[in-house]
């Protein structure tokens, strides 16, 4: 018996033992991208011309250093319908800004970066939004969580696209969600925020931006790989490689990172009950 109990106890150690060897995952590095965040939103009942694009690139998956800010770019951005131009002055941390924006809705405006002897480009049209018209909560799956719905008026006889951001103080990223009029066109719709730290006593910064179709299906994605709004599971999509809007016109087989859209929007803020 002592002999098995003794056999036992070395079977135990060596399966033990066994799972402290350090095995090193050797990560494909497919080099540094231009990440481009270009979202230039328009906040009703402002003037809108301070606005601001982010540069960098993208850095390896153990990279103690993750943000890498692109400098020296050239940045600008034409507004299709006359021609005019905005130039984008670099802070020299990443950041490329303006205060002379003249944004509006239904026109179309092209992005250009010139960065490292490349030149990139995109081009999207500025989508309004109505109004927020009222907040209201309702419970949620537990009976301590709340669900916050934000209702707006759909215009009538409009494919339209929106989407609502939550920032709260209890969550380290904002929350989103995106809905498309389908089946509410011409009424009043809503976007729905749920979350399990929805609990009395939050307050919830709102924002609904009015989005383009091709940013609709581009958001959609990255909101379920990133598992916000209830996304997750077992049986979730594979993530995947996300292509935004931007390119390189001299090698357009490159791969380039982000997204440039123009969205008007309207906020308001809720504390939930």
């Amino acid at each position: 018996m002592k002999k098995l109990i003794f056999s036992l106890c070395i079977v135990i150690s060596t399966i033990f033992s066994s799972c402290t060897d350090i095995v090193d995952i050797d990560v494909p590095n497919g080099g540094a991208r231009l990440v481009i965040e270009a979202s230039i939103n328009w906040e009703k009942g402002t003037v809108g011309n301070e606005q601001a694009i982010k540069l960098s690139t993208s850095t390896a998956y153990f990279d103690s250093n993750p943000d890498a800010p692109a400098t020296g770019a050239t940045v600008t951005i034409t507004k299709e319908n006359d021609g005019s131009q905005f130039v984008f002055t670099d802070q020299n941390n990443g950041n490329y800004t303006t205060t002379a924006f003249v944004p509006e809705v239904g026109v179309a405006y092209t992005l250009t970066i010139i960065y490292n002897g490349q030149t990139y480009s995109a081009t999207e049209t500025l989508v309004g939004f109505t109004q927020i018209n009222s907040v209201s909560q309702e419970e949620g799956f537990n009976e301590d969580e709340f669900r916050v719905r934000v209702l707006f008026d759909d215009p009538i006889n409009e494919e339209n696209y929106y989407l609502g951001e939550f920032v709260q103080a209890n969550l380290a990223v904002p929350s989103l969600a995106s809905i498309r009029d389908e089946f509410v066109n011409g009424n009043e719709a809503f976007v729905l925020h749920f979350d399990e730290k929805n609990v009395s006593g939050t307050e919830i910064d709102i924002k609904v931006f009015g989005i383009s179709e091709r940013f609709y299906f581009y958001i959609e994605q990255l909101i379920e790989q990133s598992g916000t709004q209830g996304g997750g599971g077992p049986f979730q999509t594979t993530p995947a490689q996300l292509k935004g809007n931007c390119i390189n016109i001299n090698d357009p087989n490159e791969e380039v990172l982000g997204y440039f859209r123009l969205s008007q929007f309207a906020r308001t803020s809720y504390t939930i009950e």
